[in-house]
């Protein structure tokens, strides 16, 4: 038998496929610095007693310093990401939307904790966050039922 799609798992899914893209996206900006490299030659001088005299010659290597740029499975993030995947997860199986609120939460938590960079990574994680927010406080999870039914139509029986 098919399941068919009820209202509001269509933004769950969209949440969790954001929140898995959210994983790779880019959190933090790089802030690595560049410094290149550099040689002193040697000088060489005649010296008073006739002999010539040479001050040896140094090479300073390239460095590179700062870290690099954190995706969301790379950063403190991740945890988070993880957790709310899981948390959709556990929503679906038991059909109870309060998990989607959970999930919310730790996702904007895991913005705040990340450090406000607004790079992709964020703005995929919060997104996430809202879908799941209006999927759980509206009712429109996986268990979105009607309430309401037009006059003329029986309820269906539980």
């Amino acid at each position: 038998m098919v399941s068919r799609l009820v209202r509001g798992q269509p933004l769950v899914l969209a949440a969790g496929l954001l929140v898995a893209l959210a994983l790779g996206l880019p959190w933090a900006i790089s802030s690595r610095t560049y410094v290149p490299g550099w040689i002193t030659p040697s000088f060489c001088y005649p010296a008073s007693d006739g002999t010539i005299s040479c001050s040896p010659s140094f090479i300073s290597p390239a460095l590179s310093y700062g870290s690099a740029a954190q995706s969301g499975a790379s950063s403190v993030a991740r945890v988070f990401l993880v957790a709310a995947l899981i948390l959709i997860i556990i929503s679906r199986v038991t059909e109870q939307t309060r998990w989607l609120g959970y999930a919310a939460a730790g996702l904007a938590l895991s913005v705040f904790l990340a450090g406000l960079t607004m790079q992709g990574g964020q703005l995929a994680a919060l997104a996430a966050a809202a879908l799941l927010a209006y999927a759980a406080f509206t009712g429109r999870g996986w268990t979105a039922r009607r309430t309401h039914f037009p006059p003329g139509r029986p309820a269906p029986s539980t």
